[in-house]
């Protein structure tokens, strides 16, 4: 009998051949790219080119101490550089919107893709998440998805953040920070050769920008001063960062860990809310550095 609705429990991701543990959502976008060819002495369309259509895929996941997505889509290493030329499989699989648990009946693989972008979220309220997206070119009604094996282990919530092990910006440190975000777009570039419509290569546009945002609860202002130097061969002191973000299980034990290296700095204070709404005031603390994120657990 076809299926009325597909809902969470009749859908599932496998991305390198493992079915995602704690998967929230999947989105496919399928872009068929077209370039138009006109011809003097005729305003009608001349012929409306096909080139290679291009598609997307976004999953999303709880952080629970199982294999995250970056691990999954990863084969060479931990980091944005060791990772830089890895393609992966992901596949989306439905089944039946009766049956409690996943065995697809249909399904989507997308071979050859990259990661295009990578994104954490830490909420004070709410769980800890992962979001990656992926780029390709083959897209097959194929594959299939079991249901995600039965795991022990619990979703990390703002309690799994470890602060005390975690190395944190001199302006955030001791502050109360109630939501971190980490992201990277690896602005991935096709390249093409004659005698092929499809990329042989998708590269990551180095140099590639890494942010790391910390907002906090205010108890006061944002506490950073601005004093630009007026004399002959002076300027601004160095203030490089380090950034690692250390997320520990139930136990106490390391679950994940990012690392955004030694040059991290700070882009902007936004001091804001507050406001006769009775909402809090927060500070906002964004930092950038190039190149430099490592993902491991």
């Amino acid at each position: 009998m076809p299926n009325n609705r597909v809902f969470y429990a009749s859908q599932g991701v496998k991305v390198g051949g493992t079915v995602v543990q704690g998967a929230q959502s999947v989105g496919i976008t399928t872009n068929f790219n077209l370039e138009q060819a006109f011809q003097l002495g005729q305003l009608a369309l001349y012929d409306n080119i096909s080139l290679d259509p291009e598609v997307e895929i976004t999953v999303s996941k709880v952080l629970d101490g199982e294999d995250s997505i970056w691990k999954l889509s990863s084969s060479t290493g931990t980091s944005l550089i060791d990772n830089a030329n890895d393609t992966t499989t992901v596949v989306v699989g439905i089944g039946s919107d009766t049956s409690s648990s996943l065995s697809s009946t249909s399904a989507i693989t997308c071979t050859g893709m990259f990661v295009s972008s990578v994104s954490y979220t830490f909420p004070v309220d709410g769980n800890l998440t992962e979001e990656i997206s992926f780029v390709g070119n083959a897209k097959s009604l194929s594959g299939s998805v079991s249901a995600p094996a039965t795991t022990t282990n619990t979703v990390l919530r703002r309690q799994n953040v470890n602060i005390a092990g975690s190395t944190i910006p001199t302006e955030v440190t001791g502050k109360n920070i109630t939501n971190i975000t980490i992201s990277a777009d690896l602005g991935r570039e096709t390249m093409y050769k004659l005698g092929s419509l499809a990329p042989f290569h998708r590269f990551v546009n180095f140099p590639l920008e890494v942010t790391c945002e910390f907002e906090v609860s205010a108890t006061d202002l944002d506490g950073v001063a601005v004093n630009l130097p007026s004399a002959a061969c002076s300027g601004l002191a160095p203030n490089d960062r380090s950034i690692v973000i250390e997320v520990c299980d139930g136990t106490g034990a390391s679950a994940y860990s990012f690392d955004l290296g030694t040059k991290c700095k700070l882009t902007s204070v936004n001091y804001s809310g507050g406001d006769t709404g009775g909402g809090n005031a927060t500070v906002t603390y964004s930092y950038s550095t190039y190149n430099e994120l490592d993902i491991t657990g």
